[in-house]
C-alpha cells in the first residue's frame, strides 16, 4: 500500500475485496499513515463457525443409516466378486477379499462375452437403443404435455365454459393406476397384426406410452403452473411457444429434466413384463433373459460353479449402465444447480 490519493484508492478496492476486513487508520503530524490490520482480520477471510455438537439422536440417526447402507450393498458386493471367482474359489469358499482370499478370475466375463448361443452383448445393445429412445421420447412428449396444460387453457363442449386442465391431467396420470398385466394382451394382438411383434419399435412405443403419466407427474412441479416473467416478456418480444420453450424454459430447467430422465431411464431399463411378452429372440432385452436363465437353472435344482459365475458378471454388466448414466446425470445436475446459486 502506499499513501497519496491513488493510494488511497487502491486501498479502498482491497476493502471492497475483502468485505469482511476492519481498517484501523493512524493520524500523526505526518498525515494520513498505512492503514493497519490486525491479525486475525490479515486473511481478508472471516473464520468459519463452529459447527454444534452431535447429539446422541443424530450419531444414532447416522449409525443406523450407515447398517443400512451396509446392508443395501452386501448384495451387490457379493454379486461382483462372484463374478470374478473361479470354480474352485466358489466350491471352496466363501472368500470375500479379492487378491487376498482368492485370485481374479476373468474366465466367467470372457464366456459372456463371446458365447455365440446365448449372444448377451446384442441382448445389452437392444436395451441400450430401447431404453435410451423411449426415455428421450418420453421425457420430450411429457415435457410438451406439461407446458400445454400449464400454459393453455382447454375447454371440452360438454363441461361448459370452465376450463378442464386440471381434469385432463388427472386422466392422464390415472392411466398409470392400471395394472400392466391388464393391457398386456391386448397389445399382444395389436402387435402381431401390425406384424411389430419381436421388433424394438413395439417395445419403444410401449415403454414410452406406459411411462409418460410418470414423466408428466414429475416435469410437473419442474415447469411450473404458470407462464414465467422470461416467457411472458419473449411472447411480448414476438417470439414464439415453441422457441420459448427450446431457448427459455428448457436451459432454465435441464437440472430438473436430468432428474426426470434419470428415472425414466431406470423404469425403461429394468422393464420385464412388457418385453416379456412383446419380444422374442430378435428384440429380446436383458431383464428376461436373467429370468429365464435363472429359471433354468433352479429348474436344474442348482447350477455348476461356472455357470453361478456367468450369471453373477451378467447381472453387473446389467447394473454398469444405471450406475454409469446415474453418475454422469448426477454430476451435470451437481454443476448445473452449483452454477445456478
Amino acid at each position: 500500500m502506499s499513501t497519496g490519493p491513488a493510494g488511497w484508492r487502491r486501498d479502498a478496492l482491497g476493502a471492497r475485496l475483502f468485505s469482511q476486513t476492519v481498517w484501523r487508520c493512524q493520524v500523526g503530524r505526518g498525515g494520513i499513515r498505512l492503514p493497519v490490520m490486525t491479525k486475525r482480520q490479515s486473511s481478508g477471510f472471516r473464520a468459519a463457525p463452529r459447527s454444534p455438537p452431535l447429539g446422541l439422536g443424530t450419531v444414532c440417526a447416522y449409525a443406523l443409516l450407515g447398517l443400512w447402507t451396509l446392508v443395501c450393498l452386501c448384495p451387490l458386493y457379493w454379486v461382483a466378486i462372484t463374478s470374478l471367482k473361479s470354480e474352485a474359489a466358489i466350491n471352496d469358499g466363501p472368500y470375500y477379499v479379492p487378491f487376498i482370499d482368492f485370485t481374479p478370475s476373468f474366465a466367467a466375463w470372457a464366456f459372456i462375452l463371446s458365447d455365440p448361443y446365448d449372444n448377451l452383448l446384442r441382448r445389452f445393445a437392444n436395451s441400450a437403443i430401447i431404453a435410451l429412445t423411449s426415455t428421450v421420447l418420453t421425457v420430450l412428449l411429457g415435457a410438451l404435455a406439461v407446458y400445454g396444460l400449464t400454459r393453455f387453457r382447454y375447454v371440452l363442449p360438454w363441461t361448459g365454459p370452465a376450463p378442464r386442465n386440471r381434469a385432463i391431467l388427472i386422466a392422464m396420470l390415472a392411466t398409470r393406476l392400471l395394472p400392466p398385466i391388464v393391457v398386456v394382451l391386448p397389445l399382444y394382438l395389436m402387435a402381431q397384426w401390425t406384424g411389430t411383434l419381436d421388433t424394438q419399435m413395439a417395445l419403444i412405443a410401449v415403454y414410452t406410452g406406459a411411462n409418460l403419466p410418470v414423466a408428466i407427474f414429475l416435469l410437473q412441479p419442474v415447469l411450473g403452473t404458470s407462464a414465467t416473467e422470461q416467457e411472458e416478456a419473449a411472447l411480448l418480444d414476438g417470439a414464439s411457444r415453441l422457441g420459448i420453450f427450446w431457448t427459455i424454459l428448457l436451459p432454465m430447467t435441464r437440472a430438473g429434466f436430468a432428474a426426470v430422465g434419470l428415472m425414466v431411464f431406470v423404469l425403461c431399463w429394468n422393464e420385464y413384463l412388457f418385453a416379456a411378452y412383446l419380444a422374442g429372440d430378435q428384440a429380446m432385452t436383458l431383464p428376461p433373459w436373467m429370468a429365464g436363465q435363472l429359471s433354468i437353472k433352479e429348474a436344474q435344482v442348482g447350477g455348476e460353479a461356472a455357470e453361478i459365475a456367468q450369471l453373477s458378471a451378467a447381472a453387473v454388466l446389467m447394473a454398469l449402465p444405471v450406475l454409469a448414466f446415474t453418475g454422469l446425470l448426477q454430476r451435470f445436475v451437481g454443476n448445473t444447480a452449483h452454477w445456478q446459486r
